[in-house]
């Protein structure tokens, strides 16, 4: 919430009102060949440029939008199913594993072995095979959760202990309640000594340590114990990496306090736990061959998706038919989506959330880049009337981002009325509807002269976070979901799905920043502050120069650079190539869709000066509040730039 607040002048941060800027407000659209309103500047650092108005001497353009450059596709060409080995995949081997896994599970429940039986799912769980193995540990579960608890403690008292093993306990407390069974956190008191904190000696049982830590992330607002029991177990797991004997669970232990099991994607989860699992001595053979032989499996068709999606991206052929830059970025919607579900039998469902980020993201630059206010209200009235034949006041893009919109929609519908799951197909139709409406009330509020309020930007901004449309087609993708009575709820706009759309939206426009290095000395330090960003300026076309900001390096778009923001598309640039040298100077023209970035620390930047003017798109935020370290906290202003 604070990193948004610094966006809009109405709002105060930290105690302190925002200085409004003294760059009058240029509307993203219409800046353009647009000559600059500001006079020149000279800053008092070797390294920042001099920056010269009226480089360019073109006409006022109302209709001018704005230029942007995104950095191509890193997967262009790239065959994904390429060197793989699918004859090694032995599906009848697999199915055979599977039957014995299942046994696993038959013989723990015989063995009324609870602990046993706990640990198995556990396992199977992590491993990312629990698809296979539904029903039988929803069996397990609910007879675990039906057993008289009493009897339960009674059972697991260890014999030379005085309190009951934490390990099991705390993992019987988070399979159920992953499983949505209410365990009450009255089970922990056990652990507590007579002063109500948890045992001292508890420190010692790593396994147990770490099975509580993950079973703190279960907790309800409220439930104190469990709170305290994240701050009790982080401390000595942080305090026993270094003396943990056993490199795989030292491995486990660090990866769990570097990213916790619940906020991480099952897939990613399981790849990193098969190495984990196969390091630990006591690992089932068969459990492991099983899980690699199925995550092999299930990859290879991934792959062959990715595959599918990159021919369909090539055959409609976006990029010469609207004749503009705008996101590419396949390859990286099927990853994001196939977290929802990973199992082979949604593979339809993957393909589509994958289609669908991939088109609402370029329908999303049409309405953030490329199309004009009179453009896109067309646009929106089109979509309205929902008619292919009734297109001929559209411009020539806005008819291409229309016609492929309708075809995708045409897809999915043709995909639902086969698979016999239509009841999802009309509130996706009015879902796209109701997102170019949403779409074109931001674009009309980043036309307005004044900048608007944080509520009045989350009031347009939070409906268009495109969620409900990848909520409602995912439910469509699901057949025990895909019911009118789903749909029908859903259009009321349940507070589950308004929320989720505001946390998307906040955790979209802000974020965090650790910058290491010396190129921004002494504005940050070298060894690394902590700051906030937001990433709504950028969107808006609303950064100044002396903004410091983030952006993918143009060279390399995996990393992420810290630089100050000097020029402007159409600002005119002199720069010393040699800071040494007073008399190295050269002086261009920041070309359209760019932007001049520099360090600080003109000895020690990699910057504009090595790889040229930045394309915009490739910005990410600005940085505007130093939280670490402390004695620094506080705004980031323009500070020696000025």
């Amino acid at each position: 919430m604070a990193a948004l607040c610094s966006t809009f002048m109405s709002v105060r941060v930290f105690g302190n009102h925002l200085l409004p800027s003294s760059r009058p407000f240029i509307n993203p659209r219409s800046v353009g060949n647009l000559p600059s309103p500001r006079s020149a500047i000279t800053p008092g650092l070797k390294n920042v440029a001099t920056r010269c108005s009226n480089a360019n001497n073109v006409s006022s353009d109302a209709s001018a939008t704005q230029h942007f450059q995104f950095h191509p596709s890193v997967w262009d060409g790239y065959d994904f199913t390429a060197g793989c080995k699918s004859h090694l995949i032995d599906e009848w081997r697999l199915k055979d594993l599977k039957k014995e896994v299942k046994n696993m599970l038959s013989l723990a429940v015989v063995a009324a072995d609870s602990f046993q039986a706990l640990d198995l799912i556990d396992k199977i769980q992590r491993l990312g095979v629990a698809y296979h193995f539904k029903d039988e540990i929803e069996d397990i579960l609910q007879r675990t959760n039906n057993d008289d608890y009493s009897h339960f403690f009674d059972q697991n008292i260890r014999k030379q202990e005085e309190h009951v093993d934490l390990c099991y306990v705390s993992l019987r407390f988070r399979l159920l309640r992953q499983a949505g069974y209410y365990v009450s956190t009255d089970v922990f008191k056990k652990f507590k000594d007579e002063k109500r904190e948890f045992h001292a000696n508890l420190a010692s049982d790593v396994q147990g340590m770490l099975s509580l830590y993950e079973a703190s992330y279960l907790s309800f607002r409220g439930e104190d114990i469990m709170d305290e029991a994240m701050n009790f177990s982080t401390k000595h797991l942080n305090s026993m990496l270094t003396c943990l004997s056993s490199s795989s669970l030292a491995l486990q232990v660090q990866h769990a306090l570097t990213m916790p099991l619940q906020r991480i994607p099952e897939r990613v989860y399981a790849r990193h736990y098969i190495s984990v699992y196969e390091e630990d001595i006591s690992h089932n053979e068969t459990l492991l061959k099983f899980a690699k032989m199925d995550y092999n499996f299930v990859q290879l068709l991934h792959r062959k998706e990715i595959n599918e999606l990159q021919k369909w991206w090539k055959r409609i052929d976006l990029m010469s038919k609207l004749q503009c830059d705008f996101k590419n970025r396949v390859v990286e919607a099927y990853a994001i989506t196939s977290n929802i579900y990973f199992e082979p039998q949604y593979s339809q469902g993957r393909i589509h959330l994958a289609k669908l980020w991939a088109t609402f993201a370029y329908l999303d630059d049409a309405y953030d880049v490329f199309g004009s206010l009179d453009e896109l209200e067309l646009l929106c009235d089109a979509f309205q009337r929902w008619d292919a034949n009734s297109t001929i006041e559209l411009s020539d893009r806005m008819r291409v981002v229309f016609h492929e919109v309708l075809n995708f929609f045409n897809e999915i519908e043709k995909d639902m009325i086969e698979g016999g799951n239509v009841a999802g197909v009309p509130s996706f139709k009015e879902l796209i509807q109701v997102q170019n409406k949403d779409l074109l009330k931001e674009v009309k509020v980043t036309l307005l002269e004044k900048i608007p309020t944080l509520e009045d930007w989350l009031s347009v901004s939070v409906p268009s976070a495109v969620g409900s449309l990848f909520y409602v087609l995912s439910y469509m993708n699901s057949k025990e979901l895909a019911t009118k009575e789903v749909f029908d709820w859903f259009a009321t706009k349940p507070k589950v799905v308004i929320y989720s759309d505001l946390l998307t939206r906040l955790m979209a426009d802000t974020a965090s920043t650790k910058g290491y290095g010396p190129s921004m000395y002494p504005t940050l330090n070298s060894t690394g502050d902590v700051i906030l960003v937001e990433k709504i300026s950028p969107r808006l076309g609303k950064l100044v120069p002396g903004d410091i900001v983030t952006l993918k390096a143009p060279d390399n778009p995996t990393i992420f650079l810290t630089k100050r923001l000097l020029g402007l598309e159409g600002d005119q640039v002199t720069f010393l190539t040699d800071p040494h040298l007073e008399t190295s100077s050269k002086t261009l023209v920041v070309p359209k869709g760019h932007v001049w970035v520099q360090g600080d620390n003109p000895y020690n930047s990699k910057d504009s000066r090595y790889f040229g003017p930045v394309p915009y798109g490739l910005l990410e935020g600005k940085l505007f509040y130093r939280i670490w370290p402390l004695i620094d906290f506080g705004s980031l202003n323009q500070g020696l730039w000025k």
